[in-house]
């Protein structure tokens, strides 16, 4: 089977060291705007795999997969929506992954929307399609989440449990070991990247029941990103709380 694959971050960077374990990687692309890029690139050269920083909607990248007959590309964390053209440019698809339990909390921020609304926690395995987070689903897990955790020990959580169902899982996508559900969205939510801001913003003016209010400034807890928050005497603040058991 000939692969290629987009990676980004450190699950993107984890996984590629996994897969090139098992050979057939024909090339690399990275995200131009990824902290993990130049390490990505390393790991590539070390592997004498052909890495390209180069757009998944390009002429470029439909030629590549034309070019060495690309079967499956592997979504590794990539930021990207992929369009049409691309998406009919290889053999069998595009396999993405996605963090959480799909169909809940497709889009953006499922860590925040977990704890606050309460929905299946988890990770997916899924083909891409021209909807997002809408494809077949290959593989999922559901992750726990406990009153004391926070945004980032649930996306901590997440990218570990990640990494490890694509690990296990990885020979029997290559061998098509296995069964597609599709994706039933009348029971499922959607999030795009702006509704984060609306609904962590606080209003001191409202009434909140207690455990809703603290599980909207633990979500958005994290230690060295974005928070909950409030205005008060024309000035904004941001909360980050810690929850431990006594």
């Amino acid at each position: 089977m000939k692969i290629g694959i987009c990676a980004s971050k450190y699950v993107g960077y984890e996984l590629l060291k996994f897969i090139f374990n098992f050979g057939g990687v024909s090339f690399v692309i990275v995200n131009k705007d990824d902290n993990y890029k130049d390490k990505i690139s390393e790991l590539c050269k070390h592997h004498n795999v052909e890495c390209y920083d180069i757009d998944v909607n390009s002429d470029e990248f439909i030629s590549l997969n034309k070019k060495y007959n690309i079967d499956l590309v592997f979504m590794l964390w990539f930021p990207t929506i992929v369009k049409k053209l691309s998406l009919n440019s290889v053999n069998s698809g595009f396999i993405n992954l996605h963090p959480s339990y799909i169909p809940w909390n497709r889009g953006m921020h499922p860590y925040y929307w977990s704890i606050v609304d309460g929905s299946v926690a988890g990770t997916t395995i899924h083909f891409i399609d021209e909807n997002i987070d809408e494809g077949e689903i290959l593989f999922q897990k559901k992750i726990d989440v406990s009153i004391t955790d926070t945004g980032e020990s649930l996306y901590e959580k997440n990218i570990n449990e990640t990494i490890s169902l694509f690990k296990e899982n990885y020979l029997n996508i290559l061998n098509s070991n296995y069964e597609l559900k599709k994706v039933d969205n009348s029971k499922g939510s959607f999030h795009l990247s702006k509704d984060i801001e609306k609904h962590s913003k606080i209003d001191l003016n409202k009434k909140y029941k207690a455990i809703d209010l603290i599980n909207i400034m633990r979500a958005r807890s994290f230690k060295n990103g974005d928070s909950s928050h409030f205005t008060h005497n024309g000035k904004k603040y941001k909360i980050n709380v810690d929850i431990n058991e006594i």
